[in-house]
C-alpha cells in the first residue's frame, strides 16, 4: 500500500513538473510575441505621428491660402 501511494505521488509530481515546463515554454513564447507587438506598436505610433504632422502642415497651408484670398 505505501508503495502505491508513493507511485501515485511520484506520478502527480511528474505531471506537475511537465505542466510547469509547458507553462514556462508558453510564457517564453508570449514574451517574444509581446516584444514583437511592442515594436510594431512603436512603429505604428511613429507613422501616426508622421501623418499627423504632415496633415497639420497641409491644414496650415490651406489656412494660409484662405487668409490670402480674404
Amino acid at each position: 500500500m505505501p508503495s502505491e501511494l508513493l507511485q501515485k505521488l511520484e506520478s502527480r509530481i511528474d505531471n506537475a513538473i511537465e505542466s510547469i515546463e509547458l507553462l514556462r515554454l508558453q510564457i517564453e513564447e508570449l514574451e517574444v510575441k509581446n516584444a514583437k507587438l511592442f515594436d510594431e506598436n512603436s512603429i505604428l505610433k511613429d507613422r501616426q505621428s508622421y501623418w499627423e504632422k504632415n496633415l497639420n502642415l497641409m491644414l496650415d497651408k490651406l489656412d494660409t491660402i484662405e487668409n490670402i484670398g480674404h
